[in-house]
């Protein structure tokens, strides 16, 4: 799925160009998630969220944080996300080599759509679903991992367990409950199957009544209560993936 974020503090062109954003994903067929900030620090106040974005559109004149200045925080962050620019003025239209910006979208009221819908032809260009990565804050510090390395998230307290390789039982441990990051991961085609697991849905082989089994074997207990959300999630996902 692709993670897409908004920061744009006129509310009628902040819903314009999520409508915009997300009709042009639905007919390209693309899973997605459009988030809408109304300030960058919205937007980079959770440290998480944003290093998982895979496009971060970012209006260039907004009160506070400017989008420029987001834009140069956000780069020495994340140095692998997407951003775009937005404005009603081409004077700022430079600043966007300094952070490797694909677009600078001009507010024109009879090509707007076109110009946004061009952004996203570029973005679209740039990135490969299965090579997706994440770079997160760990106990022993940033690591980068690729999504499709992730196997499934364990609860421990108040930290979440990252298993990323059956072979060797490779963990990670990330202070963050299981419930914020799978609020997270999900956007990844993760889905929680019980309070202490969840999984990614790649590394599913079968699926029946309260019991999953991966692709190496092992077999995962699906609660009961989750396991209607969890049965229709992974049919929707075997359907797109087939």
């Amino acid at each position: 799925m692709l993670r897409i974020a908004i920061c744009e503090d006129e509310e009628k062109y902040l819903e314009l160009e999520k409508n915009i954003v997300s009709t042009y994903l639905k007919q390209k067929g693309l899973s997605f998630s459009v988030t809408g900030f109304s300030a960058c620090e919205s937007l980079l106040e959770d440290k998480v969220q944003l290093d998982i974005f895979d496009l971060i559109i970012l209006d260039v004149e907004m009160k506070g944080i400017n989008g420029i200045a987001a834009a140069k925080i956000i780069r020495e962050k994340n140095d692998k996300v997407q951003i775009a620019f937005i404005s009603a003025h081409m004077c700022y239209s430079t600043d966007g080599y300094h952070v490797r910006a694909i677009r600078y979208i001009l507010k024109d009221k009879d090509d707007f759509e076109k110009y946004l819908q061009e952004c996203l032809d570029r973005f679209l260009e740039t990135i490969d679903q299965n090579e997706r990565e994440i770079t997160l804050d760990f106990t022993i510090g940033k690591r980068t991992l690729k999504v499709s390395d992730i196997v499934y998230l364990r609860s421990s307290g108040n930290y979440t367990v990252f298993v990323v390789s059956f072979e060797s039982q490779e963990t990670y441990l990330l202070r963050s409950t299981l419930k914020k990051m799978t609020d997270i991961m999900q956007a990844f085609d993760f889905v929680p199957v019980s309070s202490k697991e969840t999984v990614n849905l790649c590394h599913v082989r079968s699926l029946s009544r309260y019991n999953m089994i991966l692709d190496n074997g092992t077999e995962i207990s699906i609660s009961q209560k989750k396991y209607n959300d969890v049965y229709r999630t992974y049919t929707l996902f075997r359907g797109k993936n087939l």
